[in-house]
């Protein structure tokens, strides 16, 4: 590929526990999850230090509210061009109900266009969108149907940003299965610069060789970053990032960045 003119900024926002990342290119901005709600001032002050006021593209993950607890403020309070989010609904989270709310608000406003809001399901699923020279192929969920209707995290949206040359792999809350349908469907394409690494350095992803009893190489063989950026609190309930997925980036000599232990990474 041609290398660009100018940069491509990915800024993994350190939210606490949860995933935010802003991404800045030709002076548009891309947000993929908020985080909870009670980062929220957080965020917005994220956003209000590099002059964010519109967003061109607002992409939910999942349905989970370490991933969009603040994203009803974000569409009531800010001007947003495209959303895409999981076909994963969460009806029983007030929070997400509150989000489709705001986003049905402003399109019968006039203020969103109502197919600027997309499914990540069907045609979308390996289509490419572009923000200025970056790419976003929407890689998954590839086939959420094979998932249990109360799994929030492996139907989560996949996108593997590309600029130029570089590529950065952003998961969501991808577990194994997710990972091993996103192999089963695009195979060495999966090969990146940077990991966004799944679900919060969880042992549930970033799958080892032989973990499921039948693959050969896990989900790093394909994958093979040169950086591993995990987005985390400290001393989070969870014990993220487990210690599997430490050794697991280790022994591919992955350098591994942790929000809980350098605040933001750009």
């Amino acid at each position: 590929y041609e290398v660009p003119e100018g940069t491509a900024e990915f800024h993994f926002i350190d939210i606490d526990q949860g995933d935010a990342i802003l991404i800045m290119v030709d002076g548009k901005a891309i947000l993929i999850d908020t985080g909870e709600g009670k980062e929220k001032t957080a965020l917005i002050d994220y956003l209000a230090n590099l002059g964010v006021t519109e967003i061109e593209y607002f992409i939910t993950t999942h349905p989970d509210s370490d991933h969009i607890g603040s994203a009803a403020y974000m569409v009531e309070n800010y001007k947003i061009n495209h959303i895409i989010l999981s076909p994963k609904e969460h009806p029983t989270s007030q929070k997400y109900e509150n989000f489709i709310t705001a986003i049905e608000t402003k399109i019968d406003n006039g203020e969103l266009e109502e197919e600027n809001v997309m499914l990540a399901d069907g045609d979308l699923i390996g289509s490419s969108i572009y923000v200025g020279e970056l790419e976003m192929r929407v890689l998954g969920p590839v086939d959420p149907s094979e998932f249990n209707k109360n799994d929030n995290n492996n139907p989560s949206v996949v996108i593997m940003a590309r600029w130029g040359n570089n590529k950065v792999l952003l998961t969501g809350d991808a577990e194994m299965e997710a990972e091993l349908q996103l192999i089963g469907e695009y195979g060495n394409y999966l090969k990146c610069d940077v990991l966004k690494v799944g679900h919060h350095g969880s042992r549930s992803s970033t799958h080892k060789a032989g973990a499921n009893g039948e693959a050969t190489n896990g989900f790093l063989h394909y994958v093979q970053p040169k950086i591993g950026v995990i987005s985390c609190g400290g001393g989070n309930s969870y014990g993220h990032p487990h210690q599997e997925t430490l050794a697991e980036l280790e022994s591919y000599d992955v350098e591994i960045l942790r929000t809980d232990i350098l605040g933001s990474i750009v």
